[in-house]
């Protein structure tokens, strides 16, 4: 059985500016997960990754301490998240700029909390289609981007050679979604529940893909720190 491996990048710089860069903690998962890698002997690999920073960089810091250079790698865009802060704007137009989001959620006792309670509304709004013509890209859309960036990743694994994809939470629940069949009202759960630096594993056998394992965090589990399970 041939591999594919999606990988979501570490913790990106929640709250700063620039949330596109990865924080020092989402660094060390990914070089927790490459020295994991090391350790279990996992072959080399064909790297994709999407096109945002925060992918590149998670797969530069797990290579580096994978110590195995990729194959072949290349950036597909298919693989980038969907704008999250174009739903959220939508969904609350007083915190469309970055300024008044960061005041928001300056003024509340956890930050991440209150982010999180905004974004599952934002995104349940975006999902459920009848605001499409708000976005500029639907979440059918959305979706069918996913899907083809997935076919063009399956594709890579012809020759017998694993793929892993760098990626983010939003295309590893469609990708999910679509090899399980889940249905729409189900597939946000996934979204929330994909930990930084989470590993999830596909099989392709006989042209279809199927599921082995979801959002795996042993290599940051066995280290015996809570704090390096993150979700923002």
């Amino acid at each position: 059985m041939t591999t594919l491996t999606l990988v979501r990048h570490g913790q990106a710089s929640f709250g700063a500016v620039d949330y596109d860069r990865l924080s020092p903690l989402g660094e060390r998962q990914m070089r927790l997960l490459g020295e994991w890698w090391a350790r279990m002997g996992v072959p080399a690999a064909r790297v994709v990754c999407g096109s945002l920073r925060r992918h590149r960089d998670s797969a530069a810091a797990c290579l580096d301490a994978w110590g195995r250079p990729a194959i072949a790698s290349h950036e597909d865009a298919g693989f980038d998240e969907f704008d999250y802060a174009e739903i959220v704007a939508r969904h609350t137009p007083e915190l469309s700029s970055p300024e008044a989001l960061g005041r928001f959620l300056a003024a509340e006792a956890e930050p991440r909390r209150a982010f999180q309670r905004l974004f599952r509304a934002a995104v349940e709004r975006w999902a459920a289609g009848a605001h499409d013509a708000d976005y500029r890209e639907s979440w059918t859309a959305f979706k069918a981007r996913v899907a083809a960036a997935l076919e063009r990743a399956a594709a890579l694994t012809a020759s017998g050679t694993p793929v892993v994809v760098f990626t983010s939470g939003g295309p590893i629940g469609a990708a999910v979604q679509q090899v399980l069949a889940i249905p729409d009202t189900r597939v946000l759960d996934l979204n929330w529940a994909m930990a930084n630096a989470g590993v999830t594993r596909l099989g392709l056998r006989t042209g279809r893909l199927t599921l082995a394992c979801l959002n795996s965090t042993s290599h940051l589990e066995q280290n015996g720190e809570a704090a390096l399970i993150t979700y923002r």
